[in-house]
């Protein structure tokens, strides 16, 4: 087992526990940043992985101070990042709230920068570290009904892919996770079955991505198809249609 040790971040969701699960493969030191200790208790004794070194911290991703606080206690070997946590929020309340709209904001961009930030120099360079975000399929072109998140989306794609030029000489390489309809809970989009992908699936990929030291990686291939044509739709054209 590797001595240097994995930060999960966002590890209250289903796909942090497939993580954590397919990750107990390689690693045997986790860190697991989560808003609830609980959940993140509970599916360790269900995987029945309490023979692993996992430290779990709960931090709520709006309170910046307390993540902080946390990170500046963090030793100086951490081998690999995987950033999960994210919030869709409601767009319809977001336009009207300049609160609500700072939330998700933060919670999808801001927040999430200013963090890495400070992981980012405790992070062990050379071949194999890894920092591995989930971003969104949203984030590749603007849409009226996610209009703040996809911003926000749009904003840590293009932050990846400014990290990805500046650590390349420190080898610590930095994947872009687009995911597109993820079947998490609660899920109630109607949308067909293949455009939908299970957290087992997502974290397979994200696995794959890890060890094969890819740099962008779409959870389901469809969507790869499907943004490749939304982002040839000329403005004058896109602007009239509404999703």
């Amino acid at each position: 087992m590797n001595k240097n040790y994995i930060i999960i971040y966002g590890g209250s969701s289903l796909i942090s526990k497939e993580l954590l699960k397919i990750l107990s493969k390689d690693f045997d030191k986790f860190i697991i940043f989560c808003r609830n200790k609980n959940i993140v208790h509970q599916y360790i004794l269900e995987l029945k992985l309490e023979n692993l070194e996992i430290k779990i911290l709960e931090a709520d991703l709006l309170d910046l101070e307390s993540n902080i606080s946390f990170i500046e206690k963090l030793e100086n070997n951490i081998l690999g990042l995987i950033w999960v946590a994210g919030f869709t929020g409601n767009p319809d309340v977001e336009y009207l709230d300049p609160n609500k709209c700072e939330t998700n904001l933060r919670i999808n961009f801001i927040n999430p920068v200013l963090l890495i930030n400070r992981i980012l120099p405790k992070m062990k360079t050379g071949n194999k570290s890894f920092l591995a975000v989930l971003t969104s399929v949203a984030g590749l072109r603007g849409r009226s009904k996610r209009l703040f998140y996809s911003s926000a989306k749009s904003g840590l794609i293009n932050y990846l892919s400014g990290l990805r030029q500046k650590f390349s000489k420190e080898k610590i390489n930095v994947i872009t996770v687009i995911p597109g309809y993820m079947n998490t809970k609660p899920f109630n989009i109607k949308a067909p079955s293949f455009l939908i992908s299970s957290p087992e699936k997502s974290a397979r990929i994200i696995y794959d991505a890890i060890k094969k030291e890819k740099e962008i990686v779409y959870i389901n291939f469809f969507w790869k198809i499907i943004m490749f044509c939304i982002n040839l739709i000329p403005e004058k054209i896109y602007k009239k249609f509404n999703f």
